[in-house]
């Protein structure tokens, strides 16, 4: 399940948002969390450990009440890349929508089509630097939103590959972080300053 958003901001409000609608449910969760290993071939040193939880709830019927999106998330790198130099954390939550928009958010979590793979998520939203170490790019990212200085935008992709409850090595989890703060269906590629992905080697996600 994918999900992304319009290219407007303003009189925005701290609700969640869905936007370009490409693959919704009437009720998709998925929580987890565990580290990805180092990799010296590809010149990560250190462990990245991640939490997330997300959720786009909607009861259904012929009136349901407006859907809510939900997300979470805490990443760190504590090692040093070709991407970046040195260790960092963030937070992630929902993006902002503008108030007059709000409908978007209800429209994201209706259900009227089934997700591209039902143990996948794809999900996009705002970020803030956590560390007191900002390498490289990371530096252009505030560490906290203004009406004149938006927040950066990552992209998450989790997949539950052993579709249980137990802890594993077999989940797959990708993270991007853009400078970008345009509201967007994607991340403009020419805009992704860190990406990193792979198999778990320890924790578990689960996508329902």
């Amino acid at each position: 399940m994918k999900i992304g958003g319009p290219r407007f901001f303003q009189r925005s409000v701290l609700v969640a948002v869905a936007g370009i609608l490409v693959a919704v449910l009437t009720a998709c969760t998925g929580k987890g969390g565990g580290y990805l290993p180092p990799n010296e071939p590809v010149g990560f040193t250190g462990q990245a450990p991640f939490g997330f939880t997300f959720s786009c709830e909607d009861k259904g019927g012929l009136n349901p009440p407006t859907g809510q999106l939900a997300i979470e998330l805490d990443y760190s790198d504590r090692g040093t890349s070709a991407l970046l130099s040195a260790p960092f954390t963030i937070h992630g939550i929902v993006d902002t929508i503008a108030e007059d928009d709000e409908w978007i958010e209800s429209a994201i979590c209706i259900g009227q089509n089934p997700p591209p793979g039902d143990n996948e998520l794809i999900f996009l939203g705002r970020y803030r630097p956590t560390s007191s170490s900002k390498p490289g790019d990371l530096k252009n990212c505030p560490a906290r939103q203004t009406s004149t200085s938006p927040l950066c935008r990552f992209e998450v992709i989790v997949r539950d590959n052993d579709e249980n409850l137990k802890p594993s090595k077999g989940d797959f989890f990708s993270i991007k972080l853009s400078d970008a703060t345009a509201v967007s269906s994607e991340l403009d590629l020419a805009t992704v300053f860190y990406a990193r992905a792979g198999v778990l080697e320890g924790g578990n996600i689960t996508v329902k």
